[in-house]
């Protein structure tokens, strides 16, 4: 593997400060304190001498495929050729679009844009207002790679991989990184580590990296060869140990969500965004922790009692998450029916059970603020949770299948991957508004299928465990193969789509 660094020069890019990225609702004041919890900057991991955590037990999911979960601190540094890249070189690698229906954009810094069509915006009046909300300045497809304990930037328009992070200090498959979650405005990425319990939270814009040396350069991958040894790549913001005591397979981090934050329409950035993710803290004890975006501080831990116990003696940690628009987030049990919605501001739980042959592994909440599930064994089938009526639904012709990842559509469109079963291998659809299945996608090469996500452009992504991906054009079913290397556990919100379809939909 390549090791090679690429460097842009500050001088002409100019440094950008923080990345303010947090929270829907008013962020809880809770606390957490936690002596084996901490939270450093990407650099700091290596130039302070941090060690990796060595955990103990059995490999992640049950069909993950990950590595032991012993895990070292690599020691090898950046000795190959360095590349200077101007502003204009830089821009051409990181793909941008221009929001519609304006004469000239002007990056605020955080994923919207200023619009005029002169020296003023229009009235005076801030021109992020209304429908810049939620806008992608560019749109990357995020897929952890598993084996490798790494993370790759797709760029869903072009298909290319144009980079690849490792996701913690272990920098090797010993991490088992899985579920992905990208923010509102697509500038910011994180992923968790089931094996070693560590987050890590990556920039997609080369104007919201950091020069951490202070040499006026920043230094980054460039492609998927270009992975840089831990703390060098000034892309990777930070990274936050949730928990050391990964005591079981199952422990580790899993469930991953972005809440979209506060629209400021003065700055037109979102304010106070968070990033949610569950682990357990002992044996069938499961939390739920919220982490600053900016940062990367674990502010508060919240506790989901009664959690159920599969796998026993241990159990896994809450599996899926998302968030609505009203700001609560959302998780699930592997193998149970039933869903937690939680209150960011008071920390109040909540919790329904289905009774109806549930058995959850992926889940999503669309703009109508109904909860939904790939089912992959019980039923076997697509459901969907109203918490208005708070009934669960299963929807007809979808049962006896092996279903992992699940996304909603700006159109109301669900897609789900399938394992097997009844459909076989490929991709359901599924009208929201009818609860009908639409149609089964099948693929010419389908080995694993298990992640679904919808990018901003409205296109799907079904990204297989074997070292490849789908875009799937929902309207004309066009199919694009696109070859990502390495074994791929990821299947959560990739692209930011989804949380952007929730919270600020069509």
């Amino acid at each position: 593997m390549w090791q090679g660094r690429v460097v842009f020069s500050l001088g002409v890019l100019g440094m950008a400060a923080g990345c303010g990225d947090d929270g829907n609702r008013a962020s809880a004041s809770a606390s957490a304190s936690d002596a084996q919890t901490g939270a450093v900057s990407a650099s700091e991991g290596t130039s302070q001498g941090t060690e990796s955590p060595t955990a103990s037990g059995t490999a992640g999911d049950s069909d993950a495929g990950s590595a032991s979960n012993s895990a070292t601190q690599a020691t090898t540094s950046p000795t190959e050729a360095t590349t200077a890249v101007t502003a204009t070189e830089g821009a051409t690698e990181t793909a941008s679009t221009t929001a519609p229906n304006t004469s000239s954009n002007t990056d605020t810094g955080d994923g919207s844009t200023t619009a005029s069509t002169g020296d003023e915006t229009t009235m005076g009046m801030p021109a992020c207002e209304g429908e810049n909300q939620g806008g992608f300045d560019f749109s990357y497809l995020w897929i952890a790679n598993t084996d490798q304990g790494s993370i790759s930037k797709v760029n869903t328009e072009t298909k290319i991989e144009e980079a690849r992070y490792f996701s913690d200090l272990t920098q090797n498959g010993n991490s088992s990184p899985s579920r992905t979650s990208v923010n509102i405005t697509g500038r910011f990425v994180v992923v968790s580590n089931r094996n070693t319990g560590w987050v890590t939270k990556v920039a997609a814009n080369i104007d919201d990296c950091v020069d951490k040396n202070g040499n006026a350069m920043i230094e980054t991958s460039l492609n998927k060869d270009s992975l840089l040894p831990w703390g060098s790549d000034e892309c990777v913001l930070w990274s936050t140990q949730v928990t050391a005591n990964i005591f079981s397979g199952g422990a580790g981090p899993r469930g991953t969500t972005w809440t979209p934050g506060t629209f400021n329409l003065e700055t037109c950035k979102y304010d106070d965004q968070k990033v949610w993710v569950g682990w357990l803290s002992g044996p069938g004890q499961a939390v739920m922790g919220q982490l600053n975006g900016d940062t990367g501080a674990l502010e508060a831990t919240v506790p989901l009692q009664n959690w159920p116990l599969y796998d026993a003696p241990n159990g896994y940690a809450p599996y899926g998450a998302a968030v609505d628009a009203d700001g609560y987030v959302w998780t699930s049990a592997v193998f149970s029916d039933q869903v937690w919605r939680i209150d960011p501001v008071t920390q109040e739980v909540k919790m329904w059970q289905g009774g109806n042959g549930d058995s959850h592994y992926g889940m999503t909440v669309d703009s109508k603020g109904k909860v939904w599930f790939a089912n992959w064994q019980g039923h076997g089938g697509i459901s969907t949770f109203d918490p208005v009526t708070q009934l669960y639904s299963v929807v007809p012709g979808s049962t006896g299948n092996v279903f992992r990842g699940i996304a909603v559509d700006s159109d109301g469109q669900v897609w789900a991957a399938n394992n097997g079963g009844a459909l076989g291998c490929g991709l359901i659809q599924i009208s929201a508004d009818t609860l009908t299945v639409v149609n089964f996608h099948k693929f010419d090469q389908c080995g694993t299928p298990v992640g679904v996500s919808v990018d901003v452009a409205g296109k799907i992504w079904m990204v297989d465990y074997n070292g490849w991906a789908y875009k799937i054009d929902p309207q004309t079913y066009v199919k694009e193969l696109v070859t990502v290397a390495n074994v791929h556990y990821t299947y959560s919100d990739m692209t930011g789509g989804g949380l952007l379809n929730a919270v600020v939909p069509k």
